[in-house]
């Protein structure tokens, strides 16, 4: 396995040490055409799936296809996304952009940046925007990274939105809902707030903007956006859809705990937005609700204590984690089991070409075959993994030795 400390310089660039971590003299990069197999946002689309239809990765054993990493620390907790073949990662204290097939850094900005970007077009500019959650607000970074040179970022940052300090800033991880895009507009969670924005991608400038919940509200999570709406839940409880273009209140929502609930409130993680429904973990199950009023399909509980967390949706099924013992294969029409495979940690699942994918920050990154919920790998070679997205048969996953590329075991 390669070194950690070995850094492969791609395309010609020059290196040159300043203050602050290993930068690059360079000019701007071209991230290359989309593909059918890019993941451009935490959680693959606007509607928080988790699931490519058109991707895969390694289903029955894996080998290292390479691991870079950056002489400056790059550890976190947000995933990576794939545009063309480009791979962008945010780290403590860092962008850097990756070449899908051989690992090379094709740029590293320094920046306070805390989510996983999510690319957008840009109208105004020739190359994409990364939409990404930073210490004081939500911004607007080019695709192509702009240069860097004596230390010193040029047309990286395009636009950043209204936002205070974080009054939680710290040296710890990025750790912020991620923003979404769809249709050349942002949609996100103005960091430490509940304030919900839409931003127009070329400038940043504010469509609309809107507060979940009320003044108990502890938190807001990741929007899902799906035909026209914008959905938000809160881990309060509270559940709003917004008109995408005008951010009018369609519906707003606390449905009541479940009868067998210790809790007196509905601890929800991020939404899913599914054409059966919107689909919500909490701390003691899985709802699925209208998406045209909010009412309640069906309820799905389990014995867990789930407090972080997403569901993915695949082929009909809800892949959840319930953060004591068990992944959970939910049939998405009727809300009844299908099966549960063992698996501790409340995380994040990815589902790609019937293998579902999770990773946590410790002790191992896993593949479950989604059809029959039996355990197909175990990759436990580093301390911590973050969620994992996938591409043309390959797994990408920052872990704590950088970025790390899995490919099928020759």
């Amino acid at each position: 396995m390669p070194s950690r400390r070995h850094v492969l310089a791609g395309g010609g660039l020059a290196l040159a040490g300043v203050a602050g971590g290993l930068q690059f003299v360079d000019g701007p990069i071209s991230p290359g055409a989309t593909t059918e197999t890019d993941w451009p946002m935490a959680r693959y689309d606007p509607s928080g799936t988790g699931h490519n239809s058109a991707a895969s990765g390694p289903k029955d054993g894996v080998e290292v296809a390479w691991q870079r990493d950056r002489e400056s620390p790059m550890y976190g907790l947000a995933a990576p996304i794939l545009v063309g073949e480009t791979l962008y990662v945010v780290g403590r204290g860092s962008l850097v952009a990756f070449d899908r097939t051989t690992g090379d850094i094709r740029f590293a900005r320094d920046g306070r940046y805390w989510s996983t970007p999510a690319r957008a077009e840009a109208r105004a500019y020739r190359h994409d925007t990364l939409a990404v959650s930073g210490r004081k607000g939500i911004r607007g970074v080019s695709a192509d990274g702009g240069y860097a040179a004596f230390g010193r970022s040029v047309g990286t940052e395009r636009w950043h939105s209204h936002g205070g300090e974080l009054r939680r800033w710290s040296s710890s991880s990025p750790r912020e809902p991620s923003p979404v895009t769809a249709d050349g507009t942002v949609y996100g969670v103005v960091p430490d707030t509940d304030r919900v924005v839409a931003l127009d991608a070329s400038s940043g400038r504010v469509l609309w903007e809107r507060t979940v919940g009320d003044e108990r509200s502890i938190g807001s999570n990741r929007p899902a956006v799906r035909d026209g709406t914008v959905y938000v839940s809160s881990r309060p409880g509270d559940v709003v859809a917004f008109d995408a273009e005008t951010g009018d209140t369609r519906w707003s929502v606390r449905p009541d705990p479940h009868a067998d609930s210790a809790l007196n409130y509905r601890h929800f993680g991020p939404a899913t937005a599914t054409d059966a429904g919107l689909v919500i973990p909490e701390q003691e199950g899985v709802v699925l609700l209208d998406r045209a009023d909010g009412s309640l399909q069906w309820e799905y509980v389990y014995d867990g204590n789930a407090t972080d967390g997403s569901a993915a949706v695949a082929g009909g099924t809800v892949f959840v984690t319930d953060g004591t013992e068990s992944l959970h294969a939910i049939d998405l029409e009727r809300g009844e089991r299908e099966w549960t495979a063992d698996y501790s940690p409340d995380t994040d699942p990815v589902v790609a070409d019937g293998v579902v994918y999770l990773g946590y920050q410790f002790p191992e990154l896993v593949a479950i075959d989604a059809e029959t919920g039996d355990r197909r790998w175990t990759y436990e070679e580093q301390t911590y993994f973050t969620q994992p997205i996938v591409g043309d048969g390959v797994l990408y996953v920052l872990t704590d030795e950088g970025l790390l590329a899995l490919k099928e075991a020759s």
